[in-house]
Formats: C-alpha cells, structure tokens, sequence
C-alpha cells in the first residue's frame, strides 16, 4: 500500500475530525433595549419562533425593542415587536431582519448527555463550554459553570443565554439561562447553581400550531438589501402601546 501524501493525510485529517467533532452552532444571540433607552441590554435567543426573551411585569404586546445582533467580526442593528409572552417568556419578533434561527429540541435533557452553555468571548465570538447539572439535577434546572466562584453575579450576566444539546449532527436549544440561583447552604455561596428555564416551560409560550403555507415576508430595508445608507422615514415603526409613555417613541430614521 502506497503511503498517504501530504494532501491526503490533511483530507484523512479533516475527515476525521468531521467525525468526531460537530461543527459550533451558528450563533442565536441578541441584544435588545426597549425602545428609546439604552444601558444594559436584555438577551435574547433567536429561534424559529421568534426571539425569547425572559419576561418582565411591565412588557406588553406590541411594545417595541431596538436590537443588535453579531453578524461576522461586526453587529447589525434592527428593531422587532413584542407578539405574545406568558409569565415567564415573552417573543420578539424582528421587523426586517432575517435572523439565524436556533432549533429546540423536541424532549427533554436525557440521562448522561452533554449539556453546552453559549458564552460570549473578550471579542464577543460564541463560545461552546460544557457544563454540569448542579447536585446532579437532583434540584430542578440549575448548572455549575466550572471554575466559577461568584455564582450569583455570573447568573444575572448569563440571563437569556442558551443551553444546548448536540443530536443526530445538529445543534439543539434545550433552556435559556433564567439569572436565578440556588444553594442548600447559606454560607456556601460558592457552591451555588445557576437556574435556567428547560424546555418543558420554553415550550409554553410558542404557538399550538403553526401554518406552514404562509410566507413570512418582511419589509425591504435599503441598508440591508442594497447596502445603501439609511435616510429618515426608511424605518416605519408600529408606535408602542402606550405612546406617551416616558423613554419611548418613533425614531425617524436607524442607525
């Protein structure tokens, strides 16, 4: 038998590594602000339904949100509506943008699968980083990051980030970090663990059915179709529940 030559070892190479290795899901991550204010963002998690989002009291059908989404080395910015939410979730859906939409997975975490948090790096790319159910899921839907010592604050930071699985080759959204935590002992603050909201309760706020036969069709925008720059009046806003109220309106133009 002939040896392998140094392209074939790289192609025998590669091929192995498809094998072993599934390619890192395209990232679902979404900053959003209620419009007009700035601050902190909210995080989102795009899926096929619709941007989730954690629930707050004071959100309400049709309030607006502007957001931004990493799209390569950059961000891009888009605004989206609130369509429907429920105690615990709330779904955004983009006016123009066409997101990369996460799958969920259609059961529950299994017996000793992977679980994969999405973490942000210092130059905001996803990073996959497995993790553990806390006390071996003996208490709910709570994980322990490893190697982290301030449990409590990383769990506010992570709220709205997704929890995955790896299934027949693809990446599945399994829960949303919910920016709770939990401990048995209460000077024991480090061994905490960080809640999130499994699919059981990601589940109840999508729709019971849906129709596959109707078109999604959004509005063009010049920017995002053409390249060419944004003027006043380009962008046309559904004006909030509550017009008056302080930190909102109807921007004239994007950015």
């Amino acid at each position: 038998m002939r040896p392998l030559t140094g392209s074939w070892k790289l192609l025998a190479a590669c091929l192995l590594l498809a094998a072993g290795c599934a390619t890192p899901p395209s990232s679902h991550f979404v900053r959003l602000w209620p419009l007009g204010r700035s601050g902190e963002p909210i995080v989102g998690l795009s899926t096929e339904d619709g941007i989730l989002v954690l629930a707050v009291p004071h959100y309400d059908v049709g309030d607006v949100f502007s957001m931004q989404f990493p799209y390569g080395n950059s961000g891009l910015f888009d605004y989206g509506t609130l369509d429907h939410l429920n105690d615990d979730l709330a779904v955004i859906r983009p006016i123009y943008a066409r997101l990369l939409e996460g799958r969920l997975a259609t059961e529950p975490l299994r017996p000793h699968e992977t679980l994969y948090l999405a973490l942000r790096d210092e130059q905001d790319q996803q990073v996959m980083t497995i993790v553990d159910l806390w006390k071996d899921g003996r208490y709910g839907d709570y994980i322990v990051l490893p190697g982290e010592d301030e449990p409590q604050a990383r769990a506010r930071d992570l709220a709205g980030s997704g929890l995955y699985v790896q299934r027949d080759g693809r990446w599945q959204i399994i829960g949303m970090m919910a920016g709770i935590t939990a401990r048995l002992d209460e000077d024991a603050a480090q061994d905490a663990g960080m809640g999130f909201i499994g699919l059981v309760e990601l589940v109840r706020v999508l729709p019971d059915r849906i129709d596959y036969f109707e078109r999604d069709i959004k509005p063009l925008r010049p920017d995002f179709e053409f390249g060419v720059p944004l003027q006043p009046g380009d962008i046309e806003l559904p004006a909030p529940p509550d017009a008056d109220a302080p930190g909102t309106g109807t921007p004239s133009g994007g950015t």
